[in-house]
């Protein structure tokens, strides 16, 4: 075999082994509703816990891993838990096409998006919608209720997350929880991952879409929960019914762990994210705070950072900017995806599928968009302004210094008969 081939043969090998490329703060709020919880609720979620005042923090700190104060720095390379991925600050590598993720393996953690990969399962989805949240997909029929598609994907990087595939070894569910509904109805799973899960949205309000993947690994129970939050509210709807879907709970119960994110003061109907603003979310454990999980935000370019949500499960975020096009392409609109990752591991006993189990990994995901600065905008115009007024201000300045200097005309007669 000539040198050439075996070049060709190494380089398809290598691409066959690394893989494709692949969303009011009052304590007497309900953290349901996306509130801060206060004192109080704090010391009632103690108590449904069944832990003694003053030994709820150890015995939270004990069930999950310890992070170093050198894990919050952002791009920070944090050592990894057991059984969990290393984090890297950068561009995290998403899962091989092929592989089976599980919700729980190590090539990425699974989350739902409302736009598919590119053609070829992970170019880069750049187009104005960047991949996040974005709008309802009109597929209910003339005059029917409009409709939504979410597509199962896995990878801790936005852009380059990949389809999910199906894991013969891993129980799925996936469950819709729609406006003014406490528990959730069952949504099928599609015969092909490129098809998406599509459901109608008749009612104003928030719906909320669960897939959890339970998965034995040895001795290690793997439950994973990829959660989208998708709004359906219109500028010609019924007023007290919007105000009734924005007071709703936003949690579920039953949910084994999943990330609740927490409304900004004065938050509307149609409430987007910016680059710059401080995002809090709360991690909840069967509608109770998790203290001591480890959480993730990725951006939209595969930046990360790392905190530890505290015993009432908040966590804070700054949303950094990290959408850097040439001026003649910048669209103040874009939506920039993004993805919040929380993972935690419990010394819990039990059987799962007629086998015992000794610990158990909870791993949950939310999805996300967010949008340019208004700054990053109004700063070019502000720049472009004066620019303008001070081309101006030079040329006047030149205009008048210049006259200044011209002697008015002075005509001097000589009489020679003289």
């Amino acid at each position: 075999m000539s040198k050439l081939n075996l070049c060709v043969v190494a380089m398809l090998a290598t691409l066959s082994m690394n893989g494709h490329c692949e969303d009011y703060r009052s304590g007497e709020r309900r953290v349901g509703q996306g509130g801060r919880p206060g004192e109080a609720q704090a010391a009632e979620w103690r108590a449904k816990r069944g832990y003694p005042e003053g030994k709820a923090d150890a015995a939270d700190a004990a069930a999950t891993p310890p992070v170093s104060a050198a894990e919050h720095r952002h791009g920070g390379a944090p050592a990894a838990a057991s059984g969990a991925p290393a984090i890297s600050g950068k561009h995290e590598e998403g899962a091989h096409s092929g592989g089976r993720p599980g919700g729980m393996r190590s090539g990425g953690a699974v989350w739902l998006s409302d736009s598919p990969p590119m053609r070829g399962d992970g170019s880069r989805s750049g187009s104005a919608r960047g991949g996040g949240m974005g709008g309802m997909d009109m597929g209910g029929g003339r005059g029917g209720p409009p409709m939504k598609r979410l597509w199962p994907r896995v990878g801790n990087d936005p852009q380059k997350s990949g389809f999910a595939r199906e894991d013969a070894e891993a129980a799925t569910e996936i469950m819709l929880v729609s406006p003014g509904k406490s528990e959730g109805e069952p949504l099928k799973m599609p015969a092909e991952n490129h098809a998406g899960l599509a459901f109608e949205m008749p009612a104003q309000g928030y719906y909320r879409v669960y897939l959890t993947n339970r998965k034995l690994q040895g001795d290690k129970l793997s439950i994973s929960v990829a959660k989208a939050e998708v709004a359906n509210f219109g500028h010609g709807g019924d007023e007290e019914e919007q105000a009734r879907a924005m007071l709703a709970p936003r949690f579920l119960e039953s949910a084994p762990i999943e990330i609740v994110r927490e409304r900004q003061p004065g938050e509307k109907q149609f409430f987007q994210l910016k680059s710059g603003d401080e995002q809090a979310y709360l991690v909840l454990q069967k509608g109770l705070p998790l203290q001591g999980a480890r959480v993730r935000f990725v951006s939209h370019q595969g930046w990360s950072k790392e905190a530890v949500s505290d015993e009432q499960g908040r966590v804070v975020f700054q949303v950094i900017r990290d959408y850097y096009p040439q001026w003649s392409e910048f669209q103040k609109r874009f939506k920039a995806a993004c993805l919040v990752i929380a993972e935690a591991e419990a010394a819990e006993s039990g059987s799962y599928k007629d086998q015992s189990y000794s610990s158990v990994r909870y791993q949950a995901t939310l999805s996300g968009s967010y949008q340019p600065s208004p700054d990053d905008y109004m700063s070019y115009a502000w720049g472009l302004g004066i620019g303008l007024l001070i081309v101006l201000f030079c040329g006047v300045a030149v205009y008048l210094y210049r006259r200044r200097r011209v002697k008015p005309f002075q005509e001097l007669r000589f009489n020679e008969s003289k």
